[in-house]
Formats: C-alpha cells, structure tokens, sequence
C-alpha cells in the first residue's frame, strides 16, 4: 500500500484537472469530403483572429483590426507588438469563421472549459453566457464549463464569436480546440466521462469518508488511516469541483476565487496526507527528518494558496508537481529497499506498483481519445488500485487487531494470575494481620511481664540487702572474716542482681514513650551528656569541630551517646580516656561516630557486642550487665538508622551510625 501508485493517480488528476491532456492534430476542412459521417470530427485550434483588450460583438468584428491570428493556447504565449508577452489577466475576443460539408448528421461544437468567464455568439446569434464577461475583476464573475452547442442543420458556414476574460488565474484564454463532430459522438462521449466521473468520484469519496468514520470511531491509533481518507476524500473533491462545480450550480454568485483557492488547498492537503501516508507506513525505513520536510513543504504551500491574490496563487501548481517527482524519486527508493528486507509485502507492493504504472501509461499516452468507453476503464483502474491499497489498510489492521487480541488475551491471563496472586496475598495478609495481633500481645505480656519482674524481683532483693546489712551491723564484732567476705560477696550480688534488672528495664522502654522531634544543638546536647559521664572530668570528650542543628528527638539521641561515652571510658585502659565525637550530614539524615582510643574489640565479636547481656570480659575490674549497647541499637533501629564498628584488637574502637530525619 504505497504512495506511488497515489502518486501517478496525482499525475494523471493534474493531467484531466489542469489541462495538460494529448491535443487532436487540427483537420484540415478544405480537404475533407463533402459528407460529415457519424465518427467524424473537425479540430478548431488555429487560425483564429484574436483581439487583445477588446469585448467585440458581430457587429463591432467587422469594423476592428486583428490584433494577430494565433492558435488556441494560453493567451501569454502570445506577443504584443513590443515584444512582450501578453499579461494572464485581461480580456480578449476570438473569431473564427468555419465552413463544414452541408450533407452531414446532426452536428454541434465542443467548447472546452476556458480561462475563465466567456460569452459566444455564432452567425451573429448570441448562444451563452458562462459567467460574466467584464473588462475588470470587479464586473466579472468567472465560472468555467463545457459546453455542446448543436449548429443548424440549414447552414455550412458558422461564424464564431467568443469573448473571453480572466482575472483570477496564470492562464488565460482558450488553452484547448474546438471541436465539431456529429452531436451523437459528442453527448455519448460526455455520458462515458460523466460514468467514469461517478465511478471515479463516488468510489473515492465513499472510501475516503468510510477510512475517516473508521478512524474517528473505531481505530485512531493508526494515523496511516486518517491521511488515507484526507488523500481520497481530496482527490474526490478536485475531481468533481473542477469538472461540475457544484457550489456554483448551488450558490450562483458564490466566489470563484474561493472555490478554485478551496481546490488548491485539498490538491496540496491530498499530496501532504498522502506522503504522511508513507511515512506512517515506513517509520522504521524512513529519514529521520522526511516526515518533518513534507509538513513544512505542503503547509508552506497550502497557507500559500491561502494567503497569495490571483493570480499568483495558481503558479504554486508547478512547485508541488516537482515536489511530488522528488517525493516520488525517494518512495521509490524507500520502497526497494523495503522490498529486499520485508520480503511478505513485496508482492502486493509490487502488485500496487505496478498497477498504478500501467493505468497512469494507458491514460496518457495512448487510446484514451481514440476509444471512449477506455476512460471508463481508466477510472475504474483506478478505483481498483486504491480498492487494493484499501484491503493492504485493512490487512495493516488486521494483524494490528490479531496483536491486540493477543494482548488482551495475555492481559486476561495476568489478570486471572494476579487475581490469584491476590488472593493469595489477601490471606497471607490475614495471616500476616493475626501474627502482629499475636506479636503485640506477647509484647504487651512482655512489657508487663518485665515490670512485674523487674518490680517484684527488686523487693526481695532491697530485703535480701537489708538484712544482710542489719546482720553485719548486729553482729560486727562478733564476725570472723570469712563471714564478713561472704556477707560483702552476698551484698555484691544483690547489687549486681539489682543492675541487671534495672537494665532490663531500661531494655523494654528503650525507643517508647514520647517522640517528638526538634531542633537542637549537637554541642549542646554532648556537653550535657559529658557533665553526666565525666563529672571530675577525667577523660577528654573532643565535640565536632562544627556545631550542628539537629533534628531529632533529643531524649532518644542523648540516652545513645550517654551509653556509647561511658562505655568509651569505663572500658579504656590508657591512663586518660580520648573520645572523639563527629557529626556529617547526609541525605535524609545525619552520620554520627564515635571514636575511643581503649583496648578495641577483635572482628568475630563485632555483632556480639549488640546482644543483650553479652559481655566480653575485656577487663575484670569493670562490672557490667551487657544490656547498654543492646538499648542502644534497639534505639537507632527504631529511628531507622544502621550502627556499625570499625576496630581492631589493641587500635581503639569506632562506632558509627547514621540517624533518619
């Protein structure tokens, strides 16, 4: 389904709409036989006496002076007696005085469409009137049909008087013979073009307009279909408003301006839909900048034919046919390539081509004017060809129609997968639901079973304590020393007891409780928490070199630190403990670390630390319950940070973590 065969279509249209059709040898009427048979006909396109700038009638011919006798052709091929060629727009008289054999059939004169309004009298009898003929554009309504004048049968000499005006068009005056021949052959070759028009026009508008229905209703995904109709539904269009105008037969004063500016813009809108055509159909072969050129070259002419007066409007005819020869120059070559790559359309690509090659060939160049039912088959040529580049169209949607079926088929599919899968989440949801339900009622019984514990166990181990001072107390002159030793040991446990439950306690409401966030000094805060870890000022705590608003929630923040600097010094060996505390802002967040210059921990207990009541024994004299780093990950987990260590036995120890705004 490819443009040439669009574009030999354009060619021959631009052939029968713009007058470049094959013209009759002229037949010499001295020479013919005294009878005039039925497929006999006489050319009229030379000799005539031509009149420039005057509107003769009979009367007023006999007395004027020939301006120069000139065959029928574009009256600005002609000279004026300086040398220059006559303007398009004006107003001239032809005359011609023709003598025909008087045994004869019924005979009568063709008179082509002419540039553009004119007037005809024969033997001094006026006949018609197409338009108005004016010497100015103000008093001239153009119009421009054919016409059939049957010649009295009584007489063998007609004189022919045609006035003529143009003032809207590049061509003036009668570019086409006269012909007479029997009226038969003439009214039996206007019905076969009138046939050959309807099948033309009428399959071409009916395919144009369903392809547009098509798109707007059913399929616009596709812009292939779209420029297809806009091409059909123009080519329609100039072929029925040049041949019969019809708004003319319906408005009689409409504009002929309008009309003939109307039918340049749908033949430019025509080639523009056809080359977008292409382009939609060939994406993937196409340049890059083809579509892009073919839009700015036909909206530069169709705004052009728009914008322009006559009659230079009308000379944008020659630029669009070289650009449609270049356009078609590069299809071709689009197309051969295509042909050698996607090898399942080369055939009806072929087929397309050369269809639209031999309709164009027979059309032109031979019996159209020789046998008169060949235009018919012409026409019907051609309705074939785009019949065929309607059923490629189809096929196009077609396998895009099977595509999408597959898709919904396979859309069908994941829906039923994930309806499944669905469900199936739905019920690990439910699950899901029921083990936080589960979750948060063990750690409600947790949490109480912690108070309870931690409550009911310090009790009995306040008394234990007591008493146990009462009895030392009581009886500490009567004590040897192995009792005292083991009272003092006795009194040690209790404490130690006591320790860890406090800490076990601290555990269970670590990260609860208020969290609400604000802005606060990280100097600020440290210096706090150093007047608390290293009231005698023992140690050096070294704060970040710069001082930094932190958002956060202070309590949270501060308990951390306090377990991480006293860590740092209960645990160092040197004589002074060094701490050095940073603080970087990242994204969403800040990295906080710090550093102590103690013993280290080796790489296997890095993870071990963070275990409640893990301890490693680093050094003896140091009690501690193994629960202060546990509180302290559970706290930055529950702000969604990471904590990690960086230490070697004997080096010092790093702990870094970051903390989420």
């Amino acid at each position: 389904m490819k443009l040439v065969s669009f574009l030999f279509i354009f060619l021959s249209t631009f052939i029968n709409l713009y007058g470049f059709q094959k013209v009759n040898k002229n037949i010499d009427v001295a020479k013919d036989s005294n009878s005039l048979r039925a497929n006999d006909k006489i050319v009229l396109d030379t000799d005539w006496n031509f009149y420039w700038n005057q509107l003769l009638t009979p009367e007023s011919v006999k007395s004027a002076t020939i301006y120069k006798q000139v065959s029928l052709q574009n009256w600005t091929n002609f000279t004026l007696n300086n040398q220059k060629s006559l303007p398009s727009l004006g107003f001239a008289t032809y005359t011609k005085t023709v003598t025909i054999p008087s045994d004869r059939v019924a005979t009568s004169l063709y008179i082509p469409k002419i540039y553009a309004a004119s007037k005809l009298w024969i033997n001094g009898e006026f006949i018609s009137e197409i338009g108005v003929v004016g010497t100015n554009r103000k008093e001239t309504l153009h119009r421009r049909f054919s016409q059939i004048i049957p010649l009295n049968t009584n007489e063998s000499t007609f004189e022919i008087v045609l006035q003529v005006a143009n003032f809207y068009h590049s061509k003036g005056g009668i570019t086409e013979p006269l012909v007479i021949a029997p009226t038969k052959q003439l009214f039996d070759k206007k019905t076969k073009r009138i046939v050959a028009d309807m099948i033309f026009i009428g399959c071409l508008g009916f395919i144009g307009v369903f392809f547009l229905f098509f798109y707007l209703w059913y399929w616009s995904k596709d812009q292939a279909v779209l420029h297809f109709a806009i091409m059909c539904i123009a080519l329609s269009y100039m072929a029925l408003s040049d041949r019969y105008a019809p708004f003319t037969h319906l408005f009689e004063n409409a504009n002929w301006l309008l009309l003939t500016r109307i039918e340049y813009v749908a033949l430019f809108l025509g080639g523009s839909a056809a080359s977008l055509f292409f382009n939609d159909i060939y994406k993937k072969f196409r340049h890059a900048m083809y579509a892009k050129i073919i839009k700015i070259s036909f909206w530069t002419l169709t705004s052009l034919a728009i914008i322009l007066p006559a009659p230079y409007f009308t000379y944008l005819l020659m630029p669009f046919l070289v650009l449609m020869l270049l356009n078609l120059t590069y299809v071709a070559f689009i197309i051969i390539k295509v042909i050698f790559i996607k090898k399942s359309e080369s055939i009806l690509l072929l087929i397309s081509m050369l269809l639209g090659s031999a309709i164009f060939i027979i059309h032109i160049f031979f019996f159209i004017d020789e046998n008169d039912f060949a235009i018919i088959f012409v026409n019907f040529g051609y309705v074939v060809a785009f019949l065929l580049l309607s059923m490629l169209l189809m096929n196009r949607f077609s396998i895009s129609f099977k595509q999408l079926e597959i898709s919904k088929e396979l859309a069908l599919k994941q829906k039923k997968e994930i309806s499944l899968q669905s469900e199936k989440l739905s019920q690990a949801n439910l699950k899901l639901e029921e083990n936080l339900l589960l979750l948060e009622n063990y750690n409600t019984e947790l949490d109480d079973f912690n108070h309870i514990v931690s409550h009911d166990l310090k009790s009995p181990l306040v008394s234990v304590y007591s008493l146990a001072s009462f009895i030392e107390e009581d009886l500490k002159d009567n004590l040897d020393d192995n009792t005292k030793y083991h009272l003092k040991l006795l009194k040690d446990v209790v404490s130690k007891m006591e320790s860890l439950i406090n800490g076990l306690l601290a555990y269970s409401k670590a990260a609860k409780g208020n969290k609400v966030k604000a802005f606060f000094s990280i100097h600020q805060l440290l210096n706090k928490v150093s007047s608390v870890v290293d009231n005698q000022h023992k140690s050096s705590i070294l704060l970040p070199e710069k001082d930094v608003d932190i958002y956060a929630n202070e309590t949270e923040l501060s308990h951390v630190f306090q377990n991480l600097i006293s860590n740092a010094i209960k645990h160092n060996d040197k004589e002074k403990a060094i701490i050095k505390i940073d603080v970087k802002e990242i994204a969403e967040g800040y990295l906080f670390s710090v550093t102590d210059n103690g013993p280290g921990i080796e790489e296997k207990y890095h993870d071990k630390i963070f275990k409640i009541f893990s301890q490693l024994k680093i050094n003896e004299d140091v009690e501690s319950t193994g629960i202060g780093l546990a509180i302290v990950k559970k706290i930055i987990t529950q702000n969604k940070g990471e904590i990690t260590i960086d230490s070697d036995k004997g080096k010092g120890l790093t702990i870094s973590f970051t903390w989420k705004i």
